[in-house]
C-alpha cells in the first residue's frame, strides 16, 4: 500500500501525540485526598530526583517470588500476593528491589508456634474484655491459620478480608448459673435421650438453698460436647443473655472470644503503595467486644540481623536506630504522634517528652529504603519500633491506631474501672509507602520526598532568598501578683515589660545591628500572661495602649519584622469573660472537666498549688475563634501568635459531643486557616505539620529527639523538611537545655534555625510572691549583648542559604556534620574539641566552615 508524504506526516504526528500522552501517564503520582475513587490524573506528582532517574533507567530486573502471584501493577511497581498466607510483596520494576509484608523464609527456629505465626500477620488487633483488660489478635494465628480469610483482585486494588476469632463456641457460651425452672424447661425437657440428660446433670450441680443450677469446672476436652448438648436442646444466645442478666453476670459475646471481620485494601499509585482499613466497615464491634487498637503491616520491610541500615522515627527533630549496633536491652519505642492526649487523665508524670510532629517513619536496608506517610488516622496514631533480639530476630517499625482509647477511673483507694468512649473511631486508617533507592535511600532522601509531597499537596511557596533571617524576641508583658491591703489579699496585674520598654529594647537591638525582629508579645490583654477567656479582649493599659502597639508594629514592619500579639485559644486560664465550664470545657472519660495542673518535678504528681487551666472543647473552638477575630480585627494589629493550637491536640469525651483526636485535628486546622486568612500572618509554637500551609513562623520547634535507649542518634529531619518554606526557631537560647552559647550557635547553623530569646524588662525581684519563678533567667540586661552576637554570627551564615532546600545532612565524624543546600552551598559544623579536616576543608573546633 502506498502512503503519500502528507498521510505519512499525519501518521507520525498522531504517533508522537500518543507517545507524549503515554509518557505523561508514567510520571510518579501521589493522591492527596483519601477518596479511593479519585482519578490518578488528579494526584499530586512528586518530582523524581536524579538518583531515582538513574535507577529508573536500569533494565527491568523482575525477581522470582516463590508462592506468590502478580496481582496489580503501576508503571513503577508490581504487587504480588500469596493466596495461601495473605502475604504481600511489592517489587520496584526498575531496580528489582523487593519489600515484603512479612519476612520471607522467616527464622522461626527459636520462636514458639504462636510467635512464629504472629510474624506472618499483616493486621493486629487489641480488643477489650468486659472488664477493660486487653487481649490480642493477629491476622495469622486468629484468621489465616483457620482459613478464615478472602482475597479479591480488582483492576486497581486488592482486598484481603480477615475474620478474626475461633468460630467454635467455648466455655463462655455456657451459662454459669440457671434457675431450676429454666434448667429443666429449657434443657432437660428438650433432651429426650436420658444419656444426654445425665451428661448435662453431671456438669451442673444443684444448689438447694438458692434453687439454682451452677456450672462445675468443665475440662476443655468436654466443652465442645456440652455446647453441642445446649444447641441440641435449642438453647439460643438470647437464652444465654437472659440467664446471665438474671444472675448478675456480664453479657459477653456468646463465644469464648469476640469475632471481627476486617478488610485491608492495597492500591498502587505511581511509585507508591497505599494500604488502608476503613473502620466503618469492620464487623463484630459491639459494647461487649470493643476494639482498642489496630496495627497495620507490623512487619512490612522488617530487616534481618545481618542487614545494614537503620530505622527512622520522627521522634522530636528525628531519630535513627542503627541496625548494626542494636541495643536489645532497651525498651521498644512507642511514639504517640503529636504528643500526649491531655484528655486522658494522668495523675503522675515523671518525664516530659518532645512530641513527634510529623506522621512519617522509615526503614533503610543496604542501598534501599522504605518510607511511610500516615495520611489518614494520624491524629490517633502511634509508631512502634523494636530491634532484633528481643521477641523476633528482626528489626521492625510500623503504625498503630488507637481507635478506642481507654482510661482508668479510680472509684476508691482499692477499686478502679476501665472506661472507653461510646463509639469507636469511624474513618480511614491509611498509610502511603514509597520505595527509595541509591543515594535517596537515607533519611535525607526521606526528608526530600516528604518535603516534595507537602509542597505539591499544599502549594507551599519558597521564602524570600534576599532577606536576613528573622530574630525572634519573646517578651512577657503583665502577670498577676498577690498583694495585700489592710490584711486583705488580692491579685493585681504587674507589668514585666511595657510597650514603651519594648520600643527601648528594639532600639538597643537595632544599635547592635539586629534587624528583621519578630516580637512575640505575651500578656497584653485581659489579665496578662495567663489571660482571661479570649472571646473578649480588654487591653491592659498599664502594659500598652492600642496606639503604642500599632506604632511598634509599623516600626517593626519597616525593617522586615512584625509584632505578634500572643493568645491561648485552647487553654482557658480564667473562667471570666463568658467561659462556661459545663458547656465549653472538654471532659475526661470520667465526665470530669479537663482541668490541667503542672506536675511537681520531685513527686511527679499534679501540683494543685500552681496555676491550672481548662481545655476548651474542640467543638467550641469555632465559636471562640469567631468571637476573638471579631474583636481582634478592630485593633488592626494584623499578625497573631497562637500559643497552643500548634502544639496541643486532644480529645473530648463529653457524653453527647465526643471528639476524637483525628476530628480535633481537622477542627484546629480549619480554624488556624481561618485565622491566617483574616490576620495575614500566623506564628505558632510547636509546629504540628498539619498546620504547615497556614503558618509563617514556628517557635519551639523540636531540636533533638528524646534519646530513647534504643535510639542511636538525633537527626534534623524536621528542619530538613521545612527549611526554605517556613521560618522556625527552637527553644530560646537563654532557656535552652545547654547554656553554652557556642553549642547553641552551632546547633542553629546545623539546623538552619533562627536565633530566639525570651526576655523581660523589669528586674527579677519583681517575680517574688508570684508563680512565675521560671522567668527569673529572662532579665534582658543579662542577654542583650549575647543575643546580638549570636544573631550576627548565625545570620551571616544562614542568609546565604535562605529560601534554599537543605538537600542532605550527613555525619562526617563524631560531632561533625555536613549540610548541603540546593544552591550548591554547604556548611560543616564541628562540635568537637579539636580541629578536623573534612572534605578538604579545615574546620576549627567549636566552629564551622562554609563552602560551595
Amino acid at each position: 500500500m502506498k502512503v503519500c508524504s502528507r498521510q505519512l506526516s499525519a501518521i507520525l504526528s498522531m504517533l508522537f501525540v500518543i507517545a507524549m500522552l503515554a509518557a505523561c501517564g508514567k510520571e510518579a503520582d501521589i493522591r492527596p485526598d483519601y477518596a479511593a475513587t479519585s482519578p490518578l490524573s488528579d494526584a499530586v506528582q512528586v518530582e523524581e530526583s536524579e538518583s531515582a532517574k538513574t535507577w529508573r533507567s536500569a533494565k527491568d530486573a523482575e525477581p522470582q517470588l516463590p508462592g506468590m502471584e502478580p496481582a496489580i501493577e503501576s508503571d513503577s511497581l508490581r504487587l504480588y500476593m500469596n493466596r495461601s498466607t495473605a502475604e504481600m510483596a511489592v517489587v520496584d520494576k526498575y531496580s528489582g528491589q523487593v519489600w515484603y509484608s512479612n519476612p520471607p523464609e522467616p527464622q522461626t527456629d527459636q520462636l514458639s508456634p504462636y510467635l512464629a505465626g504472629k510474624l506472618l500477620s499483616q493486621v493486629s488487633l487489641v480488643y477489650l474484655t468486659h472488664n477493660g483488660q486487653t487481649q490480642e489478635y493477629d491476622s495469622y494465628n486468629d484468621s489465616v491459620k483457620h482459613g478464615q480469610f478472602e482475597i479479591e483482585y480488582a483492576d486497581t486494588h486488592v482486598t484481603v478480608t480477615y475474620r478474626f476469632g475461633d468460630p467454635e463456641k467455648g466455655i463462655d457460651s455456657l451459662p454459669a448459673k440457671l434457675s431450676k425452672q429454666r434448667f429443666e424447661e429449657k434443657l432437660l425437657q428438650q433432651l429426650e435421650d436420658t444419656d444426654d440428660q445425665e451428661q448435662l446433670l453431671s456438669r451442673y450441680r444443684f444448689n438447694e438453698a438458692e434453687q439454682i443450677y451452677e456450672r462445675r469446672e468443665i475440662p476443655k476436652v468436654v466443652v465442645n460436647k456440652i455446647v453441642a448438648l445446649f444447641e441440641k436442646a435449642g438453647y439460643t444466645e438470647e437464652d444465654l443473655a437472659y440467664d446471665q442478666a438474671e444472675h448478675g453476670q456480664d453479657g459477653g459475646s456468646g463465644g469464648s472470644k469476640p469475632q471481627y471481620a476486617v478488610t485491608l485494601e492495597y492500591r498502587l499509585e505511581g511509585d507508591q503503595l497505599v494500604a488502608f482499613i476503613d473502620t466503618r466497615a469492620i464487623e463484630g464491634v459491639s459494647p461487649h467486644s470493643r476494639l482498642h487498637s489496630i496495627g497495620l503491616l507490623d512487619y512490612f520491610g522488617a530487616a534481618g540481623e545481618q542487614d545494614e541500615g537503620y530505622i527512622f522515627l520522627p521522634d522530636g527533630s528525628g531519630a535513627i536506630i542503627d541496625l548494626n549496633s542494636p541495643k536489645s536491652s532497651g525498651q521498644p519505642i512507642m511514639l504517640s504522634l503529636y504528643g500526649e492526649d491531655q484528655a486522658i487523665s494522668a495523675e503522675e508524670k515523671s518525664t516530659y517528652l518532645e512530641a513527634s510532629r510529623m506522621p512519617v517513619f522509615g526503614m533503610k536496608r543496604q542501598d534501599a529504603a522504605l518510607f511511610a506517610i500516615i495520611e489518614a488516622g494520624d491524629g490517633i496514631a502511634r509508631l512502634a519500633a523494636d530491634v532484633a533480639g528481643r521477641l523476633f530476630p528482626y528489626h521492625t517499625v510500623s503504625a498503630q491506631f488507637v481507635v478506642m482509647p481507654r482510661d482508668s477511673i479510680q472509684l476508691s483507694r482499692t477499686e478502679e474501672m476501665i472506661k472507653t468512649p461510646a463509639q469507636m473511631y469511624q474513618g480511614r486508617l491509611q498509610v502511603r509507602y514509597t520505595l527509595l533507592n541509591g543515594d535517596d535511600a537515607d533519611y535525607s532522601g526521606m526528608a526530600a520526598y516528604y518535603r516534595s509531597y507537602l509542597t505539591q499537596r499544599y502549594g507551599l511557596q519558597k521564602l524570600d532568598a534576599d532577606s536576613d533571617t528573622p530574630f525572634y524576641l519573646e517578651l512577657v508583658g503583665g502577670i498577676m501578683k498577690e498583694k495585700n491591703m489592710l490584711g486583705f489579699p488580692y491579685e493585681a496585674l504587674v507589668p514585666l515589660t511595657t510597650a514603651a520598654q519594648t520600643t527601648q529594647l528594639i532600639d538597643q537591638l537595632n544599635e547592635r545591628q539586629v534587624a528583621n525582629i519578630h516580637v512575640n508579645f505575651k500578656g497584653w490583654f485581659s489579665g496578662g500572661l495567663l489571660h482571661g477567656f479570649p472571646a473578649k479582649i480588654r487591653l491592659e493599659q498599664s502594659v500598652g495602649s492600642l496606639d503604642q502597639w500599632q506604632k511598634i508594629d509599623e516600626r517593626l514592619q519597616r525593617s522586615g519584622g512584625a509584632l505578634y500579639p500572643d493568645v491561648a485559644l485552647a487553654k482557658v486560664y480564667r473562667s471570666s469573660g463568658g467561659f462556661s465550664v459545663s458547656k465549653q470545657a472538654a471532659q475526661y472519660m470520667s465526665r470530669k472537666y479537663t482541668k490541667i495542673y503542672p506536675y511537681n518535678l520531685a513527686t511527679y504528681r499534679k501540683d494543685h498549688h500552681l496555676p491550672s487551666y481548662y481545655l476548651l472543647s474542640p467543638n467550641a473552638l469555632e465559636d471562640v475563634v469567631g468571637r476573638f477575630l471579631k474583636q481582634y480585627g478592630k485593633l488592626e494589629l494584623g499578625a497573631v501568635s497562637l500559643r497552643d493550637l500548634g502544639s496541643d491536640l486532644y480529645s473530648d469525651f463529653r457524653r453527647n459531643g465526643e471528639v476524637t483526636r483525628e476530628a480535633a485535628k481537622h477542627i484546629v486546622t480549619e480554624q488556624v486557616k481561618r485565622i491566617g486568612e483574616q490576620t495575614g500572618s500566623v506564628m505558632v509554637s510547636g509546629g504540628n505539620v498539619y498546620l504547615l500551609p497556614y503558618v509563617k513562623h514556628i517557635l519551639n520547634a523540636p531540636q533533638q529527639s528524646n534519646a530513647f535507649q534504643l535510639a542511636s542518634e538525633s537527626v534534623p529531619f524536621y528542619q530538613m523538611v521545612l527549611h526554605g518554606y517556613v521560618d522556625y526557631a527552637g527553644k530560646p537560647f537563654n532557656v535552652a537545655d545547654d547554656q553554652n552559647l557556642r553549642t547553641n550557635v552551632l546547633q542553629a547553623i546545623e539546623q538552619s534555625s533562627s536565633v530566639y530569646y525570651s526576655l523581660i524588662y523589669e528586674k527579677p525581684s519583681i517575680l517574688q510572691d508570684t508563680h512565675h519563678d521560671d522567668l527569673n533567667s529572662h532579665y534582658y540586661e543579662h542577654w542583650l549583648d549575647e543575643a546580638a552576637t549570636a544573631y550576627a554570627e548565625v545570620n551571616n551564615v544562614l542568609k546565604a542559604v535562605r529560601g534554599q532546600q537543605m538537600i542532605r545532612h550527613r555525619k562526617r565524624a563524631d560531632g561533625i556534620y555536613r549540610m548541603d543546600y540546593e544552591n550548591g552551598k554547604f556548611i560543616i559544623v564541628n562540635y568537637g574539641g579539636s580541629d578536623a579536616v573534612i572534605d578538604g576543608m579545615t574546620v576549627k573546633a567549636g566552629h564551622y566552615a562554609v563552602g560551595g
